[in-house]
């Protein structure tokens, strides 16, 4: 039909040239949303990362695409990096792919919203699709790591902040054997055993004349809008929990409740959870034998405590270690 219409009109090639042309895009994209069979998608993450620092997964899949590779990226929360590119090949052979995300947003991740893509035989109109792989586990990205000077990391290896001096509790008796966590000291790690079982395992230390902690933070009420700055408390939080976690120091966490309570828990999941609340007081503490309270508060602190770190105003940024 397109022939007879070029044989018989003085722009009839013009036409014939279009209409293949738009033929083609068409053929493609149809053939790309053919072949795009997106199944049985489940990302295996570990249980926490910290903020921007990078950690690897392994995406698998039952199917992606037929006869053409097709590509997977996060969209909101994480990034992927695969050697500076933002999306995953998915070759047509493989049936699984270790990817390496960065988290952007501190929070808890029990889905992670994602898109596929398809390029068919002409590469210009792919076909996509929103894809949502189901998670092994929830993922708690906690705040960001950040460095701290070199007076700060003497004075707190040394144990100067505290009432206790010693050796670390990585000098003492071996007390078990527990699964690897995001913040321990790789040199803790027990490799005949790790390669046994298939999985990190490291040594867990008697304490010795380790120093103890407990890390509090809180908001005073009139600080409610400073996100900013609560995310950047939260990160020294989290700096001073990863230091005492490297040098096998016990340490414990004081996490304000909706309802003016206070909890105590050992693990950094916490920080992930972490919300703004008002606080009017802070917690009553009574402090055992060796163990060391640091504060953190978001404006000014009510408590006289020794040893309080305050966000948030000009004056707390002279303050604060760095």
């Amino acid at each position: 039909m397109l022939f007879l219409v070029a044989s018989n009109t003085q722009t009839g090639w013009v036409y014939l040239l279009s209409g293949t042309i738009f033929g083609s895009l068409i053929t493609g994209w149809w053939t790309s949303r053919r072949a795009l069979r997106p199944a049985g998608f489940r990302l295996w993450v570990p249980t926490s990362a910290p903020r921007g620092q990078g950690f690897a997964a392994t995406l698998s899949w039952e199917s992606a695409s037929r006869g053409y590779p097709a590509y997977w990226r996060p969209l909101q929360g994480l990034v992927l990096d695969q050697q500076g590119r933002p999306t995953a090949l998915l070759e047509l052979n493989a049936r699984e792919q270790r990817v390496w995300l960065v988290a952007e947003r501190r929070g808890v991740y029990d889905w992670l919203d994602g898109e596929i893509t398809c390029y068919g035989p002409l590469a210009w109109f792919a076909a996509r699709r929103a894809l949502v792989p189901k998670l092994s586990q929830p993922l708690h990205v906690l705040p960001r790591r950040l460095q701290m000077s070199q007076e700060a990391i003497q004075a707190f290896s040394r144990g100067t902040l505290g009432e206790r001096r010693g050796q670390p509790s990585g000098h003492g008796d071996l007390r078990r054997l527990r699964e690897y966590q995001v913040g321990d000291d790789v040199r803790s790690i027990h490799w005949a055993t790790s390669a046994r079982t298939g999985e990190l395992v490291v040594r867990e230390f008697s304490q010795g004349g380790a120093l103890q902690l407990v890390l509090c933070w809180g908001c005073h009420p009139e600080c409610l809008q400073e996100l900013e700055a609560f995310e950047e408390m939260l990160d020294w939080v989290y700096t001073y929990y990863a230091h005492a976690r490297e040098s096998s120091w016990p340490v414990q966490l004081l996490v304000p409740q909706a309802d003016g309570s206070w909890r105590t828990t050992d693990q950094p999941e916490a920080l992930a959870y972490a919300d703004l609340l008002p606080c009017q007081a802070a917690p009553v503490w009574n402090a055992a034998e060796g163990w060391t309270r640091i504060d953190f508060w978001l404006g000014p602190c009510p408590s006289g405590a020794p040893r309080i770190f305050e966000f948030g105003d000009r004056a707390a940024q002279e303050r604060r270690l760095a």
